[in-house]
């Protein structure tokens, strides 16, 4: 009932909710002024647009109006913000795909019509642009990036911005004479806060895609196949203090992106070089597996959500990767087809062959060929079949023999009535000289709704393992896991408060439990942006099979952890969070994490977080006494970012980390590391699509005698060249 009425407060709030494309001979000038006399033709609609922040469901406090035209090239879109006191508009000036509080307003798009998928476009008032990629469940992937063109402009009145989307960098059925696209706009407001939509999400997440409005008029539209090839050049210098070393890199490659249909594009990479890409922060682990890294390189990212398999099969930072004397793997070429062929059927394939990897004329890591593939048939905003199939292939070459890694899973999912999905998947995988191994899961989860639960069942047989091309950890048992949350939204004094609880069990084949666990969560947000939570654990007694040379029993034990902060979008604010009780290993542990933001300007933003995490007296072999041990570690970090906006497409950025780790066995000595990494990157889009970097970076690592020695000190220059065909 109460779903009802919302959907009935946002049709009154947009009497003239229809919204009309028109066709014109020729677009507007993208200036941001809205005084072309083209859009004199367009049906412009004004509406309040509803909120989801702070007040849910009420009108925001401002009235918007939504002007679209489209030629035989472009969409456009036109928007007036009206607000009576323009000096309190906040410009928003922020390097691409990176939110500040301010002005925007934004555009989803789901040229499908099936609530699959949709593509958003957003502009601050500072001319900002920020594109993404959006899943049914709410995920925001702005790891895709367009060329498209925009402009705004302040006034008296407020603010008007001007959006030309290209249908070249669109994906849609051309084979329909009319598109049935579908579209929702957001707008936020900078001083209140207020995040408004002109169709009000009823779940969780903010954009609920298959309630998008409908755009009628849209016909006859043929998108451009079109071609973008993108040369690049780069430079690379780099002194290592030990030994007393200079490196010199000259490096020319290309990357491609054909269209071959209307719903399917080609990208294609020659020598790719990732030098601009920030680097790792670096993390602490006490796990006994690596840690899993966040993809940062532009090919691998682009389709990125195509790519994503179950089990984890496809782990893109394997292409690549280190090798042991720590160089970088180089990747010779790499090629993509990836898109949508109608009715439902997306696939994505992937194909990248990396170069052998030697130290003192002795190859150490041997030349290799990845294959990925991914397909689904969709059935509606929930219900697929999806086929994924992953390979590692290294031929007989100088000191390797031929060697494979291979896995294939089919997986799906349903929806049933009451908006619960159940989905399933099964894979296995084949490696050289290792039986074929199994893995299966299942899971239950409730969407659309305030209220949300996920229950589900996986095994991982012993022998299961597609580590060459993805991410396996744990083997040989099956886990399985329940949780429920509640949101509330709005109350008087929250903007939303929300609270659950979960538990989870594993064991292995041969019968030891590894993991049960109890947690309860509450966490609540206050109508002025501030936040606060609590959650608190208890697990029982388990068995680590990877602890010493049989494993090792541990007892149970409780923990807790805490936090808070203010406004993560006012020009300052401050967070932080508290955790401590019993370790997983016996002992104690505490964890202490604070961040603090500071924005002085429009242009400039300065971030300072610092981490501790401390155990104390756990249980641990310690391999090199051979026997069982106490254990105690530190880990202390502090980092340091800041930036500065010189406009929409050039800013300056640093990062820079105090990383230290400290490790005290009762029966050897103790062993402590230190480093001091820094990196200062200039990027400057010189024109839509082609950029320029220059990155210096640093590194100091602690000495033995204490204090920090000379950096290694590097220096890096790149030029990409954006041409449109």
């Amino acid at each position: 009932m109460q779903a009802f009425w919302l959907m009935m407060l946002c049709m009154l709030s947009n009497p003239d909710s229809e919204l009309i494309a028109v066709r014109v001979e020729e677009g507007p000038s993208i200036d941001g002024r809205l005084d072309d006399p083209v859009w004199e033709q367009a049906q412009m609609v004004r509406c309040e647009l509803m909120q989801y922040d702070p007040d849910y469901g009420s009108p925001m406090t401002e009235e918007t109006e939504i002007y679209i035209l489209y030629d035989d090239h472009h969409i456009y879109f036109g928007f007036r913000m009206n607000d009576p006191d323009p000096s309190t508009m906040m410009d928003a000036l922020t390097p691409r795909d990176n939110y500040v509080t301010g002005e925007w307003i934004a555009i989803l798009l789901d040229t499908w019509g099936n609530g699959r998928e949709a593509t958003s476009f957003e502009v601050s008032l500072a001319n900002s642009q920020m594109d993404s990629k959006i899943s049914p469940y709410g995920n925001w992937d702005y790891s895709w990036d367009a060329v498209w063109e925009s402009g705004t402009h302040s006034d008296s009145q407020g603010w008007s911005a001007e959006f030309a989307i290209p249908f070249s960098c669109l994906r849609f059925d051309q084979s329909n004479e009319t598109q049935n696209w579908t579209v929702n706009f957001q707008r936020i407001l900078g001083k209140t806060h207020e995040n408004g939509w002109y169709v009000l999400s009823e779940a969780q997440q903010m954009a609920q895609l298959e309630t998008f409005a409908p755009i009628i008029g849209l016909e006859e539209v043929q998108g451009s196949l079109g071609a973008e090839i993108r040369p690049f050049g780069s430079s690379r210098f780099y002194h290592t203090a030990d030994p007393d070393e200079w490196e010199t890199d000259l490096n020319a490659g290309l990357d491609v992106k054909l269209g071959v249909t209307s719903g399917v594009a080609a990208d294609l990479t020659v020598y790719p070089d990732f030098g601009q890409v920030e680097a790792d922060a670096a993390e602490m682990n006490l796990s006994h597996f690596e840690l899993f890294l966040d993809e940062r390189r532009p090919f691998f990212l682009e389709s990125q959500n195509t790519f994503e398999m179950p089990f984890n099969m496809f782990y893109s930072r394997r292409i690549g990767a280190v090798a042991p004397n720590g160089d970088i793997i180089p990747i010779i070429g790499g090629a993509k087809l990836s898109g949508s062929l109608g009715g439902g059927f997306h696939f994505g394939f992937l194909d990248a062959v990396t170069s052998r990897v030697s130290e003192d004329s002795i190859p150490i890591v041997p030349a290799a060929n990845y294959g990925i593939m991914r397909t689904v048939k969709e059935f509606g905003p929930y219900n697929y079949i999806g086929l994924s199939a992953v390979s590692k292939e290294i031929w007989e070459q100088d000191g390797f023999s031929e060697n494979y890694n291979r896995a294939f899973a089919l997986d799906g999912a349903l929806l049933l009535p009451g908006n619960h999905v159940v989905d399933v998947a099964a894979a296995r995988s084949c490696n050289t000289d290792i039986e074929s191994g199994e893995a299966f899961r299942a899971s239950l989860n409730k969407v659309r709704s305030t209220f949300s639960y996920s229950a589900g069942w996986e095994y991982a047989g012993e022998n299961f393992d597609v580590n060459g091309t993805g991410f396996t950890t744990a083997t040989g048992g099956w886990e399985s896991w329940g949780h429920v949350h509640k949101t509330f939204l709005p109350l008087e004094t929250f903007s939303r408060f929300g609270f659950g609880g979960g538990a989870y069990y594993s064991e292995l084949n041969s019968g030891e439990v590894t993991g049960r666990n109890f947690s309860v969560d509450a966490s609540a947000t206050l109508k002025n942006g501030a936040f606060f939570g609590t959650e608190v654990d208890y697990s029982g007694e388990t068995f680590d099979p990877y602890e010493g040379p049989e494993g090792h029993s541990y007892s149970d034990r409780t923990s807790f952890h805490a936090w808070a902060g203010t406004n993560q979008f006012d020009n300052f604010s401050a967070s932080g969070n508290f955790g401590g009780g019993q370790y997983d290993c016996e002992g104690t542990f505490q964890n202490y994490n604070l961040a603090f933001r500071v924005k002085p300007s429009q242009a400039f933003d300065v971030r300072l977080s610092g981490n501790v995490f401390i155990t104390r007296d756990t249980e641990n072999y310690n391999w090199s006494a051979d026997e069982w041990d106490n254990r105690s570690t530190e880990w202390k970090s502090l980092v340091f970012n800041a930036g500065y906006m010189f406009n929409p497409d050039m800013n300056l950025r640093l990062f820079s980390q105090y990383s230290s780790f400290s490790m005290d066995y009762s029966l050897t000595e103790a062993s402590e590391s230190s480093e001091i990494t820094a990196n200062l990157l200039f990027s400057w889009q010189y024109l839509p699509g082609s950029m320029f970097y220059f990155l210096l970076e640093n590194m100091f690592e602690e000495r033995e005698e204490g204090g920090f020695g000379t950096p290694d000190i590097g220096c890096y220059a790149k030029l990409t060249w954006y041409l449109p065909i």
